[in-house]
């Protein structure tokens, strides 16, 4: 493969139904009626208060009837006012600084914060059950168990998560690389060829550091994978298989608990599909485990 500079896409080269909502307002503002313009242009400019604000705040704030507001919603091609919301939420996380994040904690107490925080990974977990693709988890499960090198890509806290899956997806089968662009197995990417499937994490904020290397991955004619938040995710034009995790902002710190949900569910998929070479890898590491007495019994 010919290494040349990678650009990264623009977004107006994404379809409609891919955009987030201010591009959808940026684009549809002058087909409006007066009154939705009035709106579309009243959350142009107050994006991170409308994403936590209820229809009716939203309409006092913009001096409308609140059915005006969930009207550009639908004019936005939204089911409703709280699937607008959410695409506004996920627009915001890729914005906010990490002192604005922490700010979104409003408990006072540990106790409240933990509650808090283990609800919304309840509630992550369940809302990334409805908006996965089963067909897509189906090709990844397919791609990971049978490509013949298999490249895990992620960068800064994302490389936590592409550790924990190359660890454990290395106990079932050869051949797997987990890497970032600190590490010296970034120079592999050069040697990307057929038959090598290629799987990165993007979340918000967004690094162009994994932008460009899935790029320069998809741009090798090799498979890709993406485990990101959105359609509109920077990613997605470089991604064959896209796997959409709910990953609500919270706080400064991401909510990772359905990406590993994610990751453990590809984990187990993998090892039943390459059964009963899977469960020979994991004998023979439970030999060296045991020989080097690793655990505790």
């Amino acid at each position: 493969m010919k290494i040349r500079e990678v650009e990264i896409q623009m977004h107006n080269d994404i379809p409609y139904d891919q955009l987030g909502p201010l591009e959808r307002i940026q684009l549809k503002l002058s087909s409006l009626s007066k009154t939705q313009r009035k709106v579309g242009e009243y959350i142009l400019e107050h994006y991170d208060e409308v994403a936590f604000s209820t229809s009716a705040v939203v309409s006092k704030g913009c001096q409308v009837s609140e059915s005006s507001v969930i009207r550009l919603a639908t004019a936005l091609d939204y089911a409703g006012y709280s699937e607008m919301q959410r695409a506004l939420q996920a627009v915001l996380k890729s914005r906010l600084s990490m002192s604005n994040r922490l700010d979104l904690v409003h408990d006072s107490d540990s106790e409240s914060v933990m509650n808090m925080v283990l609800q919304k990974g309840m509630d992550g977990i369940q809302r990334t059950m409805h908006t996965i693709s089963s067909q897509n988890f189906q090709k990844a499960v397919e791609l990971l168990a049978n490509a013949k090198r298999v490249f895990l890509f992620g960068s800064r806290s994302s490389y936590s998560l592409i550790h924990f899956f190359g660890l454990e997806l290395g106990w079932i089968r050869d051949n797997v690389l987990a890497i970032n662009m600190q590490q010296p197995e970034i120079d592999a990417l050069s040697s990307l060829q057929e038959g090598d499937v290629f799987l990165a994490i993007s979340m918000p904020r967004y690094l162009r550091s994994t932008a460009q290397a899935i790029a320069l991955a998809y741009q090798a004619g090799v498979p890709t994978i993406a485990i990101t938040d959105r359609l509109s995710s920077p990613v997605i034009p470089y991604t064959t298989v896209p796997l959409l995790v709910d990953n609500e902002i919270f706080s400064y710190s991401d909510n990772i608990v359905p990406i590993v949900s994610v990751i453990t569910a590809l984990l187990n998929a993998v090892g039943v599909m390459t059964r009963p070479k899977s469960n020979e890898a994991l004998a023979k590491n439970e030999d060296v485990w045991d020989y080097f007495g690793i655990y505790l019994r």
